[in-house]
């Protein structure tokens, strides 16, 4: 059993000869302070390795008391003056302040910009301590471009601009829309009531269509289906519908008749009827702003009873032209035009019939029509008639107005409108057609038949009388030169029997000015009989829109 710790003695023990005891007052005594709290946001460590432990520690002393050792500091104090240094510390790169300088009842409060401000003239401080002062960065320096690199930012704003531009391409083919011009090239689109001249071929203007756009249903005057109302149709249309007056007189003092007229290209072309501009001398157009300029005739073509005149200027407010073979039956459509003077007059109705041959009261002469219930008076003739989507579909005609049947009204197709209209822009006339040269009426009503027979003084009206009876002979052409004569009667051209104009013209389908025809004809006597006679004579190109 072990034995009791021993009392210490009351006087100190001996020590064996040769190990000297250290001085009592030389050992350190133990530090009486509050140690240091650790700072918040301490100092960078320090690089060099931390105090290495004494190899050789201070004996125990006796007689001191061994209960409470002193723990090891975190951040250890710079040695003490008398302490043995055997393995003496490396100096440190960054000394603490010494400690008598640290604050001690106070701890270090936290930097309340922790992140430098590089823009501030002040030196940041922190605590007691004085901070040397932040340097912003430099900002960096612009290297020159080598060659190599100008020559691949070259290459890629080329490659920039070529996408644009065939985006651009892409887009103008993408809202081409086919040309009215059957077998012509599409124009380059831009918008409908865009012209393009082309300069090579004599300012050639080209009216393009549209098909029918999707309207924004939210737009302001659209219906539910994004289509625009009557009043929408109306605000659109009006600005490119003119009335057109005819005067009897150079000077433009008689008028002679009023009708309507269609705004065709920003450069002042616009579509109407011939029977509009008819025996007219002097021609004035009214815009929808009461605006007037004087109008001169480009080309009017009596047989299909259309027309085309022209004013000085540019920027007008050109109509969209639409395409008809989109149009279906019990469509909705509204009718623009100045009946009676009255500007800017709106009637709307549908589609209820398609594709109608309506021949015409004055000329004889067939076109394709729609039909419509919207009220087409005399007034409205050359007026528009317009989908619900603002584009023209058609051009009215009080001449295809059936005076038979109330709230008939027709318009000719803008399919069948705009080539005839390309042709009087370009030429003045119809282009590839033939005129034989004479002016006739057929022998088939029986009115007619009547009128013949009182005109060449028969008491009644031979039973075998038929064909065409001529009524005028062009001077201008080359029939004049042969037999023909006034009152007589075509019965058969190439050796088909004709009767009326459409038989005339298939007789002579397919040939072309300066071909050779013969015709079979017969001159009839009071009694009732007739001689019969062949003539040979040359077609004429048709340059005058007669026949």
């Amino acid at each position: 059993m072990q034995e009791p710790f021993p009392n210490f003695p009351t006087e100190p023990p001996q020590k064996p000869a040769g190990e000297p005891l250290p001085p009592q007052e030389e050992t350190p005594a133990p530090p009486t302070e509050q140690p240091v709290p650790p700072v918040q946001n301490p100092l960078p460590p320090v690089q060099n390795n931390p105090v290495p432990p004494v190899q050789n520690p201070l004996p125990p002393v006796q007689g001191m008391p061994q209960n409470n050792p002193i723990p090891p500091m975190q951040n250890p104090l710079p040695p003490v003056q008398g302490t043995p240094q055997n393995n003496p510390v490396p100096p440190v790169q960054n000394p603490l302040p010494p400690a008598q300088d640290m604050p001690q009842n106070n701890p270090i409060p936290p930097m309340q910009n922790p992140i430098p401000n590089w823009y501030q003239n002040q030196q940041p401080t922190m605590g007691n301590w004085q901070i040397p002062p932040q340097v912003p960065p430099a900002p960096p320096q612009k290297q020159p471009l080598t060659p190599e690199q100008k020559d691949r930012r070259t290459a890629f704003w080329l490659k920039i601009v070529a996408a644009l531009l065939a985006a651009l391409l892409l887009y103008c083919i993408g809202s081409d829309v086919v040309s009215y011009r059957r077998g012509g090239a599409a124009p380059a689109a831009a918008t409908a009531s865009d012209t393009d001249r082309d300069e090579t071929a004599g300012s050639k203007v080209i009216i393009q269509q549209q098909d029918k756009p999707e309207l924004d249903k939210n737009a302001e005057n659209t219906d539910a289906d994004g289509a625009y109302t009557v009043e929408g149709v109306a605000s659109v249309v009006c600005p490119s519908i003119v009335e057109i007056e005819t005067y009897g007189d150079a000077k433009g003092e008689q008028l002679s008749g009023t009708g309507s007229g269609i705004i065709s290209s920003e450069d002042g072309y616009i579509i109407t009827n011939a029977h509009v501009l008819t025996n007219g001398k002097s021609f004035r157009v009214i815009m929808s702003d009461e605006t007037e300029y004087p109008a001169t005739v480009i080309g009017k073509d009596n047989k299909t009873d259309l027309a085309v005149i022209k004013i000085e200027g540019s920027d007008f407010p050109a109509a969209v032209m639409g395409d008809s073979d989109e149009v279906v039956l019990g469509e909705s459509v509204v009718a623009i035009g100045n009946p009676a003077g009255l500007s800017g007059s709106v009637t709307n109705g549908i589609v209820s019939g398609l594709n109608r041959q309506i021949r015409s009261d004055a000329t004889g002469f067939d076109m394709n029509c729609i039909q419509t219930n919207a009220a087409i008076s005399p007034g409205n003739s050359g007026g528009a008639l317009v989908n619900m989507y603002g584009q023209v579909i058609g051009i009215t005609s009080s001449k295809y107005v059936s005076s038979s049947y109330e709230g008939l009204g027709f318009a000719i197709t803008i399919n069948e409108v705009l080539p005839i209209v390309q042709d009087l822009i370009d030429n003045g006339y119809v282009a590839d057609r033939v005129r034989v040269g004479i002016t006739f009426i057929s022998l088939i009503p029986e009115e007619v038949r009547q009128g013949f027979a009182d005109e060449i003084g028969m008491k009644t009206v031979p039973d075998n009388l038929s064909g065409v009876w001529i009524t005028e002979i062009a001077d201008d052409c080359d029939i004049a030169s042969t037999d023909l004569q006034v009152n007589d009667v075509i019965v058969s051209v190439q050796g088909e029997a004709v009767d009326d104009y459409d038989s005339l013209n298939a007789a002579i389908a397919g040939l072309k000015g300066g071909d050779t025809i013969e015709a079979r004809c017969r001159r009839y006597q009071p009694d009732g009989n007739f001689e019969e006679f062949s003539i040979q004579c040359k077609l004429m190109a048709d340059t005058s829109g007669n026949y």
